[in-house]
Order: structure tokens, then sequence, then C-alpha cells
């Protein structure tokens, strides 16, 4: 499990929280104002037509995908390496994370993007996606984040389903980074994973799929599940008193 440094990250998550709650709850326009810089009248949204950004967008999609797989992989076989050969085999690591790191990257995508994301909030919330608002060309009503309506009937817009899971990537490329021992290399791979990142939350804005809301408190939940397993493993590991 990487070294983090939760109080810090704890109160970032905590004023993230807070200041998107009274920024999109209270100003509900700051949402159709940011998608409006991408709308074009009579046009809709001219970058969903963009054959390159929709390409990437499903590569980091299935990106994605078979990385949840593979830590669900890799939790397993590190966790049978140490039930077979003890804990001094391998170190009990695989590819520099323990079975905790594994275990809280699995549960990560598990939690977030799968269940509390398209289980949850895109089955239910009933939130239109912006390209279907009146706002913007459609024929449905805007609904305030947060605010479970009927404009919706499935694979809705709150929250964004791909920039949870662009999170739960940031989130593995971080893990699987902290034991490198060259720093620019590091940083260099960090970098990287937060370009792919922030091309998600752009390209789901950009498009007319989804309110800069939506990207907002995806976001927020997978980084805060994230945040609870890395803090959940830290407490178990404290010495008892």
């Amino acid at each position: 499990m990487p070294k983090l440094d939760l109080i810090r990250w704890g109160y970032w998550l905590t004023f993230g929280w807070l200041f998107s709650i009274v920024l999109f709850r209270h100003f509900p326009g700051v949402d159709p104002a940011i998608t409006g810089l991408f709308y074009v009248p009579g046009a809709g949204f001219p970058l969903g037509e963009n054959a390159a950004l929709n390409l990437l967008r499903e590569v980091v999609w299935n990106a994605a995908i078979a990385v949840f797989l593979a830590s669900g992989v890799a939790w397993w076989w590190v966790a049978r390496r140490r039930s077979l050969w003890g804990r001094g085999f391998g170190g009990g690591k695989l590819a520099g994370l323990s079975n905790a790191g594994w275990r809280a990257i699995f549960a990560t995508f598990l939690l977030g993007p799968g269940l509390i994301v398209n289980a949850w909030l895109k089955s239910f919330s009933g939130r239109a996606r912006p390209a279907n608002t009146e706002l913007f060309g459609g024929t449905h009503q805007f609904t305030r984040a947060g605010d479970f309506s009927d404009q919706c009937a499935s694979n809705c817009s709150f929250v964004s389903g791909e920039v949870a899971a662009g999170t739960a990537l940031a989130v593995t490329v971080w893990f699987l980074t902290a034991a490198i021992p060259y720093r620019w290399l590091q940083q260099g791979l960090r970098a990287l994973g937060g370009v792919v990142f922030a091309f998600v939350i752009f390209q789901r804005v950009a498009t007319g799929r989804h309110f800069a809301s939506d990207a907002i408190f995806a976001v927020l939940i997978t980084a805060s599940i994230a945040w609870i397993f890395v803090a959940a493993h830290r407490v178990a590991q404290a010495p008892q008193k």
C-alpha cells in the first residue's frame, strides 16, 4: 500500500465535497453555463462528432475495464502466493503492490464506477444528459445536480461513469508508481495518468454527454472510496496499545 498523507488528502476531499455541493446545489446555473461553452445553436456539440476524441474515450474505457479485471486477478494471485509460500516468497507483492494494495484498487473500481455510479446513480438519478435537455436542443428538463427526477429512464447523466473509471485509473497509476525509485520516472508516469484523467473529463463535458457536476462528483465519489480503503488499511496495520 503506497504511503499517502491521509490527513492532507482527507482535508482536500472534504473541501472538494463541501465546495461542490454549495456550488452546484445553490448555483445550479453553473452547470449549463459551462456546458454552453461547447454548444453551437443549430449544430449541437461539434466535438461530439470528433472521431479521434470518441476513439480515445473508448480506449480509456476499455483500459479501465482491463485494469479492473487485472486488479482482481492480481489480488487473488498475491493472496494465493502468501497462503502457499508465506509472506517471504516474492515479498508478498506483485508489481510493487501488496495484497492490500491490489484489493484497494479492485474495490475502488467495483464500488465506485461499478456499483455506486453505474448500478445506482446512473440507473436511478433520472437526470437527462445535457444534449437531451431543452437548454441544448433536446426535449427534457434540466435537473439540478443531486436531485432525482424522471427526465431519463436509464444510463443517465448523474454521475459520469467514464470519469469515475478515469479516476480509478489515476488511483491505480498512483499506487503502482509509488515503489518506483526514480523520481523523474514516477512523476512522468503520474503526469501521464493526470493527462488521461483530464482528457476524460474534458471529453465528457465538451461533447454534451455530461454536465461539469457529473464529472466532479464522479471524481469525489471514486477518490473518497480509495481514501477510505487506504485509511482502513493504515488503521488495521497500526500497532495495538
